[in-house]
């Protein structure tokens, strides 16, 4: 619909974003460039960490665009031209990091549960300073990005789903912490006078933190995964051209550097550098990654060419007519990508609930806390504790921000391993309504 308005002056541009936690992260950072002058339109992808703004050109300024995702501490890679290698260098990084710290994470936690569930367990798991020196790396080097995340939404006076991670585990840690001291200073039947129960719930915090951990990791690994699909398509295009210069020298040039207007001579059985027309020569061309259509195309002066279609037996010199972004392969790309970061209207009622969700979370669990504390059986100040961390964790919406995108993100990439190609949410959106499909013989 916005497509249909968009005027003379309007552009698209699309961008990768780095440093994003979560769903919420993308929202946070959506509100953001949509209030910078000249965005007429923000969408922000967690799936594919892609930003997609409809701007005026003459009220743009790409800048104060990069310096509104910065504020909030991400980084966004505007007028780069190629993020495919950043993304994924940043990708591999991610996972190897998230592993080593679930490795790490998984094996204290393992003696933490063993220290606190297992009755025959060792004397040494089950005393309260072992607990705490394994807890204390989960909670604040395993869990350091959730508080850095956290903190930079409570910097820009708005919530997300690590808000929640990071109120439930740290109250569940520093109350354990409170009675490891405590009961240091005062003995059992002091503690029992005062209704303080001397249990310590580090595992919990641990735990909690290591689950949304693997969660993270799985989800990382699986968005790996949906970017197969574009990089299939990247890899279809060749790296270099042989490129005709005036004085008749061939020259073999980066892919790059080739320029509208440039002489590309085509052997046999290679592909199509650019998009381009025939100027002599003359040969057959699979055009099957474009058409569908399996019988090679017989191409001769005058004709027209495709980028990373497959030359045939001839050979032939063609003059490039678009090169880079304005190649139809480059076209191609660009509407999957625009298509994994679009969103559905369901989406839209989506952040809507997710942006008042969180708030009203730590509001109830405020309450149940005060419930408890005022009507709650003894020992009074633990059980209200203890329900107001389980209220701010169970509450975590991961599914509600995740579900949708890492869906159209799935559906959208496995289509165009198919050459299926999808314009955007909203048409996979309404294809339930479908009742009639005609194909041609391609």
């Amino acid at each position: 619909e916005s497509q249909k308005h968009m005027s003379n002056q309007d552009k698209k541009i699309s961008f990768h974003v780095s440093g994003m936690h979560c769903a919420s992260c993308a929202a946070n950072i959506q509100r953001s460039l949509s209030k910078v002058s000249g965005v007429t339109q923000a969408q922000v992808n967690y799936g594919n960490e892609q930003a997609t703004l409809e701007v005026d050109q003459a009220l743009f300024d790409a800048q104060k665009a990069t310096q509104a995702v910065e504020k909030l501490g991400y980084t966004a890679h505007i007028g780069v031209e190629d993020t495919n290698e950043i993304a994924q260098k940043e990708h591999q990084a991610e996972l190897k990091s998230l592993q080593t710290k679930l490795y790490v994470s998984g094996f204290l936690t393992l003696f933490l549960l063993i220290g606190a569930m297992v009755p025959m367990a060792p004397a040494f798991l089950k005393n309260m300073l072992v607990a705490l020196i394994l807890a204390t790396p989960i909670q604040f080097w395993v869990g350091r990005t959730y508080y850095k995340s956290a903190w930079s939404a409570l910097l820009n006076k708005t919530t997300n789903m690590d808000t929640l991670i990071v109120l439930g585990t740290s109250v569940a840690y520093i109350y354990s912490v409170v009675i490891v001291i405590i009961s240091r200073l005062l003995d059992s039947a002091q503690l029992m006078k005062l209704g303080i129960d001397h249990h310590v719930y580090f595992e919990v915090s641990a735990t909690i933190i290591t689950l949304v951990l693997l969660g993270k990791f799985l989800e990382t690994k699986a968005k790996g995964e949906t970017s197969v699909a574009i990089q299939k398509l990247i890899g279809l295009q060749p790296k270099t051209a042989h490129v005709v210069k005036k004085s008749g020298e061939v020259v073999v040039v980066a892919i790059e550097a080739v320029q509208v207007g440039d002489i590309v001579l085509i052997k046999p059985g290679e592909k199509i550098p650019v998009d381009g027309e025939l100027i002599s020569g003359e040969s057959t061309v699979d055009e099957s990654m474009i058409t569908g259509e399996s019988l090679p195309v017989v191409k001769t002066a005058g004709d027209h060419v495709i980028g990373a279609t497959i030359n045939g037996s001839g050979s032939f010199q063609m003059k490039a007519t678009k090169v880079g972004s304005e190649t139809m392969l480059a076209t191609i790309i660009e509407l999957v990508r625009s298509a994994q970061g679009s969103r559905p209207e369901i989406q839209k009622l989506v952040d809507t609930v997710s942006s008042i969700f969180i708030p009203i979370v730590i509001i109830l669990a405020l309450l149940t806390f005060l419930v408890w504390f005022l009507f709650g059986p003894e020992p009074v100040f633990f059980r209200s504790l203890v329900s107001m961390v389980s209220v701010l964790l169970i509450a975590c919406p991961c599914a509600l921000g995740l579900a949708t995108p890492t869906a159209i993100m799935a559906g959208t990439g496995i289509g165009a391993q198919y050459g299926i190609l999808i314009k955007d949410a909203e048409a996979l959106e309404i294809a339930h309504r479908v009742t009639m499909v005609a194909f041609d013989k391609t």
